[in-house]
């Protein structure tokens, strides 16, 4: 595989330039060549006559091209307004194709359609870079389709081509003229052809998570109930003006989707307070504040070329959000190409948003790095480039907003532990780690009262009731620390009897009784479980005291009936158990 690349500066160098890559093509055994031209803000009319030269002087080769927000040229984010890049696929078995897929009126249908009229095609491909005109076609559904429809081992990756209120963005390939609603793929095959890839983001979460109490679509109306806006205007003083949408590119939101984390950025703000975001964010998602943090940018970047120098590449292909430029700033936007270029010739631009099949799952994702590793033939072993002194930074150099970000996050989760604590003392028993009272029958209460009408079936609530036998005796003869102990161990067999059960829930009703709530379980089958507990304690041995028993009284709800005379029934059969001689189950009338 060999990859050749050129800036556009006038029609009669670019010939020039083509005609030399054409000539290597036939002296060096022919081979598929695929060219990408991306243009970022160049004229029509040189994108046009770019075209055209391929057309003549490549009559065979392929292509596809995009729109941009900054080109990937020699290994660096470049301004040059239009580069052209030439991948030959040298190996005689390898192959490539293009299709652009025009998605009209939004519907997504015939794009699935087309990508079924395939199948027998894509039995052969290895890999698919695919750019699509992200905002101006349904993005989810699109890499749904793609998620759907391309079998699970192909690598997927690519961009979004880029577009802004001077220009529309838009994709082509050589078959298509320029299209400003269209997903272009690149379709890459072969025995010898192999290909990987991976994602790479860098952000780091700041402060508490956010629920999404409230989203439309791409308008995120509130987080924890407050207007989205907020939580930039009140935590970040970021204000509401013409800057917003870069202000809120240094801080997007990372967004916890199906187990997946994904970055999201603001676009504006509305009157009410709603923020459009770049992408739909659903409603109940957790979402945190994220910021830039260099030195973890450029490891993971680091952590990423490593993995790739072990594939081997031949070529890399290199979708960067034009929002990592921007927060690099044009000088520094080159530092996480850098230790990738070093590994093999790249090419790419910078996208309006990145999309990947990573991890399993097809997504569109924003503030990230994509990058994928083509190789033709077997892996060749080669010693990985050392960046480590350039993005090493020891304790005692850490950037201050490093420092800042860090406290705040330590501090949070210590709120959050220390609030998560005090949340489980108000409803748990200190003594046997139950609950208490006051929790067990809000839980009872709120049970019954929801399932009053019909409590049959999986409607069905039961309750055990459980009170130990001359409990008194046992603080009386052998002191309270003994009677503790006894509460403690008894509790614990209590606990495991219900983990086990798999439901219910229970607590310390008071002194030496407990309540036990079994949703779902008639009165018969509770029974059998007071039964099985029963025997359980009485065979528990303790440090002065052995034998201890208790009593128990079972009652399973009533149709209409409230908590507390279901309750007063348990506790009647709990009496008729002592009454009786202790040590046995009793039911409810």
């Amino acid at each position: 595989m060999q990859q050749f690349q050129t800036s556009y500066q006038n029609p009669a160098a670019l010939r020039e330039t083509l005609a030399a890559w054409q000539r290597w093509r036939g002296e060096n055994g022919g081979g598929t060549a695929l060219l990408h031209i991306f243009s970022d803000g160049a004229k029509e009319g040189d994108v046009r006559a770019a075209r055209a030269a391929v057309e003549e002087l490549m009559p065979d080769a392929l292509y596809v091209g995009a729109s941009a927000s900054g080109n990937l040229y020699r290994g660096s984010v470049s301004t040059e307004k239009l580069v052209v890049t030439c991948t030959v696929l040298t190996d005689a078995e390898s192959f490539a194709d293009t299709r652009l897929f025009s998605i009209e009126n939004r519907d997504a249908a015939p794009f699935r359609e087309a990508l079924r009229e395939m199948r027998d095609f894509l039995k052969d491909v290895k890999a698919i870079e695919v750019i699509m005109t992200i905002d101006t076609i349904p993005i989810r559904e699109v890499c749904a389709v793609i998620q759907e429809e391309i079998p699970a081992e192909i690598p997927v990756w690519g961009g979004g081509a880029f577009g802004d209120n001077t220009f529309t963005a838009f994709v082509f390939d050589r078959g298509a003229d320029i299209n400003t609603r269209g997903v272009v793929m690149s379709f890459y095959g072969g025995d010898n052809f192999h290909a990987t890839n991976a994602c790479v983001v860098g952000w780091k979460p700041l402060g508490a998570p956010l629920t999404v109490t409230s989203a439309e679509g791409k308008v995120l109306h509130s987080l924890n109930g407050e207007p989205a806006f907020e939580t930039y205007r009140h935590y970040l003083k970021i204000p509401n003006d013409e800057h917003l949408f870069y202000n809120a590119l240094e801080f997007p939101f990372a967004v916890t989707l199906d187990d997946h984390v994904l970055l999201r950025h603001a676009l504006s703000c509305q009157e009410d307070g709603s923020l459009v975001m770049s992408t739909d964010i659903p409603e109940g998602s957790v979402l945190h504040v994220t910021y830039g943090d260099p030195e973890t940018i450029l490891q993971s970047v680091q952590n990423c070329a490593e993995k790739i120098s072990a594939f081997s590449p031949e070529v890399i292909s290199v979708f960067d959000c034009f929002g990592r430029k921007t927060f690099w700033g044009a000088r520094e936007a080159s530092r996480e190409i850098t230790p990738l270029h070093s590994l093999a010739p790249t090419y790419g631009f910078c996208t309006a948003g990145e999309l990947i099949r990573w991890q399993g799952r097809m997504d569109h994702h924003n503030l990230s790095l994509v990058v994928a590793a083509m190789r033709e033939g077997g892996p060749v072993e080669r010693e990985m480039p050392d960046f480590s002194a350039e993005i090493a930074q020891d304790e005692a150099s850490m950037p201050m907003v490093s420092r800042l970000a860090n406290f705040i996050n330590t501090a949070t989760a210590e709120l959050m532990e220390a609030n998560e604590t005090l949340s489980r003392m108000a409803v748990t028993d200190l003594l046997t780690w139950l609950y208490n009272r006051g929790e067990i029958q809000r839980q009872i209460t709120e049970r019954i009262h929801a399932r009053a009408g019909d409590p049959t079936a999986e409607n069905a609530t039961s309750l055990v009731m459980i009170d130990l036998d001359d409990f008194k005796h046992i603080n009386d003869t052998y002191g309270h620390q003994e009677g503790d102990a006894v509460l403690i161990g008894i509790s614990a067999a209590i606990r495991e009897a219900v983990e086990t059960l798999g439901i219910g829930a229970a607590g310390r009703w008071g002194g030496e009784e407990f309540m036990i709530q079994l949703p779902g379980m008639g009165q018969a089958e509770a029974a059998a479980f007071a039964e099985e507990l029963r025997a359980v304690i009485e065979g528990l041995k303790f440090p002065l005291c052995s034998g201890e028993t208790a009593s128990f009284g079972v009652a399973q709800a009533l149709p209409g009936e409230g908590a507390d005379p279901l309750i007063l029934r348990a506790d009647a059969a709990l009496y008729e158990a002592k009454r009786t001689g202790k040590n046995r189950v009793c039911l409810a009338k």
